[in-house]
């Protein structure tokens, strides 16, 4: 256990990035999975690209076998359970490949801004910067985990029942049973017969681990960011309350010097808050109209007295990542616009009445702008805030409640 804990520990180690203290594993995992492009990598970022347009391919065929299962009402909530998952995969990955120089602008910003602060040798804002590293990383890795217990539960969970039941093997050879299916998808090909199935299969899991490599790497650097900007408005506010704390040989310039700091930082993350929501707002108004009704249809398909055990063992396990997934950005939306509310209390709270008249006039100026929250959107209709989470999980209960009372009607 020791070896191995030690090896999962070195492996980590490796992700890190001097360059990028922050988002060094997040980096690394988009890069590993082709949606973070460098300018030295052409032919690695044209292969990748290849790989991408394939998967938006691959999520229109699923479209087509949906459109096939149309009258099986079973079969068709499965195939949109795993169908939507396409689609927020391929979304996120073609918004991040188009938008790469405005991804690398705002990973750089942020890497540049940590790596002047740590120059700095704040005490406190090093620790900070500590504390809130360490929970971005535990997130990010926990996230991981889930989306790989996920990925493993879609890829086995029908292989498994191939490999270990004998009967459902002879049944199929019978011509009684279908081969199951990793995801649903039409294949210009026979793939209900060997080898047919062994090419579709193939395909499906090279779809699935990129899909989920994707959706690991694009979410976790989403709420690093999130978590970034929390703890650079915490470090703000510390520094508005220090603003006049006073030695033997400051004076109005020391204090001026301060002030003039507190407005260069608050300009930084409002910048950068800007430009990201920018990028992940058009993203998350696809994920959330999606994730709603990837709920309402995993829990309704649970709840189907036609659904097999495998089936519904795949409705719960969606079913909670998918919360969690939606739980994590609304927590860590709402945390930024909590904190970005809070940011002005810190000037509030320094010794401000020891300024002259002159200076508390920039103090007023400075409380004034530092008021002004940050709240992260997803498109025009919705903000990322437990509200908007609660809402989602109140609608797809409604949504549940109807279905089952029209099933008892019928």
């Amino acid at each position: 256990m020791l070896s191995i804990k030690k090896k999962i520990i070195s492996w980590l180690k490796k992700l890190e990035d001097p360059k990028h203290p922050l988002l060094g594993p997040n980096i690394k995992i988009l890069y590993l999975f082709g949606i973070w492009q460098t300018p030295r990598t052409k032919i690695r970022n044209r292969l990748y690209n290849i790989v991408h347009v394939s998967t938006f391919f691959y999520v229109l065929s699923q479209f087509i076998d949906l459109y096939k299962q149309r009258n099986d009402f079973n079969k068709a909530l499965n195939n949109l359970s795993l169908t939507s998952i396409g689609v927020i995969c391929s979304a996120k990955c073609i918004a991040y490949v188009l938008c790469q120089p405005q991804w690398q602008k705002l990973v750089a910003k942020i890497s540049e801004e940590e790596l002047t602060q740590m120059k700095k040798r704040d005490v406190k804002v090093v620790k900070k910067m500590e504390e809130y590293k360490l929970y971005a990383r535990v997130v990010s890795y926990m996230f991981w985990v889930l989306v790989l217990l996920t990925n493993i539960t879609l890829i086995g969970t029908p292989l498994l029942k191939l490999l270990i039941s004998s009967t459902f093997r002879e049944n199929i050879h019978k011509g009684l049973e279908e081969y199951p299916q990793i995801m649903s998808c039409w294949f210009p090909f026979d793939y209900m017969k060997m080898p047919g199935y062994a090419y579709s299969c193939v395909i499906q899991i090279v779809m699935a681990l990129q899909g989920s490599g994707v959706l690991a790497g694009h979410d976790a650097n989403a709420i690093t960011i999130m978590t970034f900007m929390k703890g650079q408005m915490q470090i703000l506010r510390e520094k508005c309350v220090k603003i006049f704390d006073t030695d033997e040989n400051e004076g109005p310039n020391e204090f001026m010097t301060r002030m003039k700091e507190c407005h260069r930082h608050h300009n930084f993350l409002l910048e950068q808050s800007n430009l990201f929501n920018s990028l992940l707002s058009p993203v998350m108004f696809v994920y959330i109209l999606i994730c709603s009704m990837a709920i309402c249809c995993s829990v309704v398909q649970f709840s189907s007295e036609e659904a097999t055990s495998e089936q519904k063992l795949w409705a719960v396990q969606y079913t909670l990542a998918q919360i969690a997934q939606l739980f994590l950005f609304c927590w860590h939306g709402n945390e930024v616009f909590v904190e970005s509310k809070d940011v002005d209390m810190g000037v509030y709270s320094s010794d401000w009445w020891k300024a002259d008249a002159r200076l508390r006039r920039h103090v007023v100026l400075l409380a004034g702008k530092l008021n002004r929250p940050i709240l992260y959107s997803a498109g025009p209709f919705s903000d990322l805030t437990l509200p908007t989470f609660v809402s989602i999980m109140k609608g797809s209960y409604s949504f549940f409640t109807l279905f089952s009372q029209m099933q008892e009607d019928n």
